[in-house]
């Protein structure tokens, strides 16, 4: 018997144990090299496969290379069949411990069973391809020795795995791959040891050649150096090109706005500077959970899900909330494994910028008191439960006397003053559940919720004149004033609210009439002026229909160079009996009684005509009621106007109020998008005179804002106001929305309008409304004035 054990440092073929070595060596390395790529998580099947074929080729080269070192002069060949199936059966067996370690990596034990799997695979592979040997004589095993090879296999590959798996560990793990060069060279010598050899007759030429199998053993060994080689390279360049994306990626994730956190199960992975910054975290994040903001709760998220969209408080770590808008949407991890990307927007200076615009739209700017539209919505509410409860309430309509001599004698600074001194003193009178509201101008309006009415809406009313008791000094004016005072009682007085206000108004001109300063409740025999009213219904209706009604036009300027770039149409009525008539007597008749519809249309038609005479760009605005949008296909009632006066569409305005989009919201942006599909620019006329001008501003893309005269009145001497009109000049221009100021009547104003990057001016310092034969003059004028800042043509003169 000869044993091979004796002959392992002698009669070798030294080149070949080299070889076998630097192969095995190699080949471990390269494996450690594939796991690496295998475990970033993309395409990791392909790369466990790889694995399974570089490791399996490793341990089949090192062992016939290693067999093939050995010189002797017994003949020995190899079965094909079993040479090949030890390579086969090797690699698939290393292929099911590799997958099994790689898909249960998470879990220690079942690394170590993987790698014992590995082990057997490498175990299968040797002594397969030692039964492949032939030569005259037949073989025999220690057993001893072979358990101990199988231990050795089965110990080393379990642990091998084990640390090349592990997701603590660096991919680049020297342990696992020494581990992997003593299991596959314990094997082969501990195996080799139990084998002896005993020699006798019989033919073994039928096998594959020993020259053969070394060309065979070199292809194969090759070709594992050529994936080691190849993994490693390629290893080294895509981690290069990684590092590049992951720093650009965080260059750009860093610059955002938006805090960005990544997240599985709550767990954060990765977060970005403004994420860290938003929730107060510092730059390593390991260990922080996102239940301790309250942020989300975890939820079946599946890639190509929608985005959810959530709004929450979260805490910024200092101990302070602030309102957040999240979106979410599922990830696939590095790790293969799904999780979640949450993006966070800080909503505070959006909130404070919607507080502002909607108190701005609630409140009247002089005073900040309620304005008549939020009055309207409290009067509302009081009006639903006094009807519940079967009680009464109180309207008190108050007017100032004496105050537009306040205004002609000291300025209008002065007049601003007294009514805001007013204001604040008729809200200290309220008491609970009252409210106080500016109308305009000097006009009050006060309700009175107490149901022990008329006596208690009395009793105000006396407290009211108490705080004119006394001569008012401001600016070092002396000041006597007064109120008077009408009274309407629900139900009583009424049943509606407009019928209340109404009645407490007629009661107000009832007070003033005999002699100023005193409070008069309702009476029904005070409806004499709806006499009056029906009077001047009439008299409407037949100027309507001889034609009567006339047009003028107040020029808008560019805020720039005081170039006229649009006329309003404003509409004007002398009557033969009643005289020249306000449209401010007129039209709330004309709506109250639906004419609105027939004289918007001729305010129209006639804008459109008078308007083709201008030299263009020149546009018109005209102004357009809720009562044309409900009775009227306005769309078609345009078009006709249009086309019969032969004027550009992009040479028109439409201008609108909020009070058009309370209802039928829907329907009239709807119509409002087909005016615009033919070049006709929308504009918002009063803005910020309602509540809820910004939600609208959200759901139609205006062309135009106009800003009401209300907030340009006393420009020059409220820094307040200034604040808010430039608060809405700067909304206007983060919507691409032109802004247009009402009521110019002062340089300054003008001055402060333009510091401030208003778009155009309206007023009667640019010029009073003018009659259609004098819009040519004007525009002349203007186009001949070398500097309009200085010399602003005007007609009110």
């Amino acid at each position: 018997m000869l044993r091979i054990v004796d002959c392992l440092t002698l009669d070798h073929d030294l080149s070949l144990v080299l070889l076998a070595a630097m192969i095995c060596l190699l080949g471990c390395f390269a494996c450690v090299f594939v796991t690496g790529r295998a475990m970033s998580g993309e395409r990791s099947r392909i790369w466990v496969s790889l694995l399974s074929l570089c490791a399996g080729c490793t341990a089949w080269s090192t062992h016939f290379i290693a067999m093939l070192a050995y010189q002797t002069s017994v003949p020995m060949t190899y079965d094909p069949t079993k040479t090949v199936l030890s390579l086969i059966v090797g690699i698939v067996v290393i292929s099911i411990g590799f997958l099994f370690s790689f898909k249960q990596r998470h879990i220690k034990s079942r690394r170590l069973l993987g790698g014992a799997l590995v082990g057997a695979g490498v175990a299968a592979l040797h002594y397969i391809g030692m039964a492949g040997l032939l030569f005259p004589g037949s073989i025999s095993y220690d057993a001893d020795l072979i358990i101990a090879s199988l231990l050795a296999a089965l110990g080393f590959g379990a642990f091998s795995i084990d640390s090349l798996f592990d997701p603590s560990r660096d991919k680049l793990n020297v342990l696992a791959g020494t581990l992997l060069v003593l299991l596959i060279v314990s094997l082969h010598f501990l195996g080799m040891s139990a084998v002896s050899l005993e020699l006798g007759f019989f033919d073994a030429t039928a096998g594959i050649s020993r020259s053969f199998l070394i060309a065979g053993v070199t292809v194969s060994s090759l070709t594992v150096l050529t994936i080691g080689i190849a993994a490693s390279m390629f290893d080294k360049r895509l981690s290069l090109q990684l590092a590049t994306q992951a720093e650009r990626f965080k260059m750009l994730a860093d610059g955002a706005f938006e805090g960005l956190i990544v997240h599985q199960n709550l767990d954060i992975m990765d977060t970005n500077l403004a994420g860290r910054t938003l929730l107060g975290l510092d730059l390593d994040t390991s260990g922080r959970n996102l239940s301790e903001w309250s942020i989300v709760e975890v939820s079946e998220l599946r890639i190509g899900d929608d985005t959810l969209v959530q709004e929450v408080q979260i805490n910024d770590g200092k101990g302070i909330d602030f309102p957040a808008e999240i979106y979410r949407r599922a990830i696939m991890l590095h790790n293969g494994e799904i999780g979640e990307m949450i993006s966070i927007r800080d909503l505070t200076q959006r909130r404070e910028n919607e507080a502002q615009i909607a108190h701005i739209a609630l409140h009247d700017a002089l005073t900040d008191l309620p304005n008549r539209r939020y009055f309207n919505e409290l009067a509302n509410c009081a009006m639903a439960r006094a009807k519940r409860s079967d009680a009464s309430f109180a309207l008190l309509a108050m007017d100032l006397d004496n105050f537009k001599s306040v205004n002609d004698m000291h300025g209008h600074a002065v007049g601003d003053e007294l009514i805001q001194l007013v204001a604040k003193r008729l809200d200290a009178l309220l008491r609970d559940g009252d409210v106080v509201a500016r109308q305009g101008g000097d006009e009050f309006t006060l309700l009175s919720t107490s149901v022990d009415q008329p006596a208690q809406s009395m009793e105000l009313a006396q407290q009211i004149h108490g705080i004119f008791s006394s001569s008012i000094t401001l600016n070092g004016a002396q000041l006597m004033v007064d109120a008077s005072i009408g009274i309407a009682v629900f139900p009583a007085d009424g049943e509606t609210l407009e019928e209340l206000m109404r009645n407490a108004d007629t009661a107000m001109y009832e007070s003033k009439a005999e002699g100023k300063a005193t409070t008069r409740l309702f009476e029904p025999r005070m409806n004499i002026h709806l006499d009056a009213r029906r009077n001047l219904e009439a008299r409407l209706r037949e100027a309507l229909a001889l034609g009567a009604l006339s047009l003028n036009y107040q020029p808008l300027v560019s805020c720039d160079d005081r170039s006229a770039v649009c006329f309003e149409a404003l509409l004007r009525w002398t009557d033969a009996e009643l005289g020249s008539v306000s449209p401010v007597d007129f039209i709330p008749v004309a709506e109250q009684t639906g004419l609105i519809v027939p004289i918007g249309e001729f305010v129209l038609r006639q804008a459109c005509m008078d308007a083709a005479t201008w030299p263009e760009p020149i546009r018109v605005a005209v102004n357009l009621s809720a009562a044309q949008f409900g009775k009227q296909n306005i769309v078609k009632i345009v078009k006709a106007a249009l086309q019969a006066s032969g004027l550009s569409g992009t040479r028109l305005e439409l201008e609108i109020t909020e009070s058009l989009l309370i209802n039928n919201k829907d329907d009239v942006l709807r119509t409002l998008d087909e005016l615009k599909m033919l070049g006709i620019r929308i504009a918002m006329d009063d803005f910020g005179t309602g509540y809820s001008s910004l939600s609208y501003l959200q759901s139609f893309n205006f062309n135009k804002i106009k800003i009401d005269r209300a907030f340009v009145s006393d420009l020059e001497s409220n820094p307040e106001n200034a604040s808010i009109v430039q608060a809405v000049i700067s909304m206007g221009k983060s919507l691409h929305m032109r802004v247009v100021a009402e009521g110019v009547e002062t340089r300054e104003q003008a001055d402060i309008l333009s510091n401030l990057q208003c778009d155009e001016l309206q007023g009667y310092l640019i010029s009073r409304p003018m009659p259609a034969a004098q819009v040519q003059e004007f525009l002349r004028s203007t186009a001949e004035a070398d500097k309009p800042d200085e010399d602003l043509p005007s007609l009110a003169a």
